[in-house]
């Protein structure tokens, strides 16, 4: 099992797009979790938890954020909420 913990951000017009949900269909076997999300007009911020069987899964996941316009940062430290 792989996990990942990435602060999304959406800007720049990808902010309005349903980026999450074309994810969760390209996707089926990558779960996520959202931990925070701030959204305005200019910007949006979230934070996920991704889990698939494997890393390669993974990556292709993050791979098709970033097609789509979204950055994908690593979560350093304990900033992601627990629970």
């Amino acid at each position: 099992m792989a996990s990942r913990k990435c602060w999304l951000t959406f800007e720049g017009g990808c902010q309005d797009q349903p980026v999450i949900w074309q994810l969760s269909q390209a996707f089926p076997a990558v779960q996520f979790d959202v931990r925070q999300a701030s959204v305005s007009q200019q910007i949006g911020i979230m934070a996920l938890q991704f889990t698939a069987e494997d890393e390669e899964q993974l990556e292709a996941a993050i791979a098709f954020l970033v097609d789509k316009g979204v950055r994908v940062d690593p979560v350093e430290g304990g900033s992601l909420v627990v629970g």
